[in-house]
């Protein structure tokens, strides 16, 4: 039993990886920096989604991103700077 649940959170964690930095390009993303940098290196978003409190007050939004090497970027703006970073593989 333990074997098979050590597995699956193997396979769990080669599926999505959460880091504070992305590379991208030559340039490196940093949980902390801005929204705006953001932009800047990754351009705008395909797809952007809000993420609200458990009372439905606004927190922030995620952000997401179809990476050239097939991976998508998952980019959380809290307070206007850059929350999480978690790419995954398709």
């Amino acid at each position: 039993m333990r074997r098979l649940l050590l597995s699956a959170l193997l396979l769990a964690s080669v599926a999505a990886h959460a880091s504070s930095t992305m590379r991208v390009g030559s340039q490196v993303l940093s949980v902390g920096e801005s929204a705006s940098r953001a932009i800047q290196l990754l351009g705008e978003p395909s797809f952007k989604e809000p993420i609200e409190s458990e009372h439905g007050g606004y927190v922030g939004e995620r952000w997401q991103y179809q990476r050239e090497d097939g991976r998508i970027a998952t980019i959380t703006i809290v307070g206007g700077k850059v929350g999480s970073i978690e790419e995954q593989r398709r």
